[in-house]
């Protein structure tokens, strides 16, 4: 199943991991250390938890298509979002578990020009979730990844939930 939808606002924000009682922690840097958080209008969000390896995965994902940013005709440049018109009071969020990730930049189709970066996560259940953003929403999104990959947004302090009590 493919879901897609224009991204009007994105944010991102550090998450505290906590390993759950019985597991074992997972690898330095692959633990979650923030949240990618894709919203289109008051009633669509997409929140996606990255690592810090999984940020400099998408960091290149980027980089290998940055390249053709520069060949973009003004109307890209300039390309606005439609949000999504859910009726009021129905939300939907989406959580899915990471495992793949793909960047593909604005171009030229033969069927007409495609104005928009188109950033596709991959589910566990192989389902995808594209998010359609500007030129100017990648600057912010890599800016994000940069500094998770860099460890500014964590990884917290990894603690285990019998640890609290």
């Amino acid at each position: 199943m493919t879901i897609g939808f224009h991204a009007s606002e994105f944010e991102c924000h550090p998450v505290q991991y906590e390993v759950p009682e019985g597991e074992t922690p997972p690898e330095p840097g692959t633990e979650p250390a923030a949240m990618l958080e894709f919203r289109s209008g008051q009633n669509l969000a997409l929140h996606i938890p990255i690592s810090m390896t999984d940020a400099e995965g998408m960091m290149g994902a980027f980089t290998q298509a940055e390249p053709m940013r520069q060949q973009l005709p003004p109307e890209a440049l300039n390309w606005q979002p439609e949000q999504v018109g859910l009726p009021e009071g129905m939300f939907w969020v989406l959580t899915p578990q990471l495992v793949g990730m793909s960047v593909t930049p604005p171009q030229q189709m033969p069927d007409g020009l495609v104005p928009y970066w188109t950033v596709a996560f991959q589910d566990a259940d192989e389902s995808h979730v594209q998010v359609s953003v500007s030129d100017a929403m990648c600057v912010s999104i890599i800016r994000s990844l940069a500094q998770v990959a860099h460890g500014e947004f964590g990884p917290s302090e990894v603690t285990h939930e019998d640890d609290e009590a």
